[in-house]
């Protein structure tokens, strides 16, 4: 733990701001999964905030590729054929989140956790090409875990 704290003290201060407003994004898949759960018949809420929400964050995992192209001043260091397979992933999972919301909310979880999951395996293949930091592939870890973990309890309850 003392070692986590160590190297969260390293990070420039965006980066802290970066995964402390992560951890806050949070917040909306807990309060939906626990509307679900205490307010199952009668929710609080008329929309299934884990699904609408999670689409919304689907489609935000997608577009840091985008930023990622945008990013270079200079040219791509990678070759053409990676920078469009790159463009064509950055809007895949904006796509995949209207068919999301237009199935059924037990199948929307399903597609969504297994949206989740290759979004963490592309995220995985930049990671190892060092085109993302190690900083950013341990918060999506550990996000897409709760993340899916409050998935599958969605899907539990509804």
């Amino acid at each position: 733990m003392k070692n986590i704290f160590y190297k969260f003290n390293t990070l420039y201060n965006y980066n802290k701001y970066m995964i402390i407003l992560s951890f806050l994004g949070l917040i909306p898949f807990i309060l939906g999964v626990l509307d679900l759960y205490f307010n199952k018949e009668n929710p609080y809420i008329n929309i299934n905030i884990p699904i609408h929400y999670g689409v919304i964050i689907l489609t935000f995992l997608g577009s840091v590729y985008w930023g990622i192209i945008l990013s270079y001043k200079e040219h791509f260091p990678y070759n053409d054929n990676i920078k469009i397979i790159t463009l064509i992933w950055s809007i895949t999972p904006a796509f995949l989140g209207i068919f999301i919301l237009m199935t059924k909310e037990k199948d929307s979880l399903i597609i969504l956790s297994v949206s989740y999951f290759i979004c963490q395996i592309v995220d995985e293949i930049y990671y190892k090409s060092e085109i993302l930091q190690t900083w950013y592939i341990i918060l999506r870890r550990v996000l897409t875990v709760i993340v899916m973990t409050i998935f599958i309890l969605s899907y539990l309850i509804i």
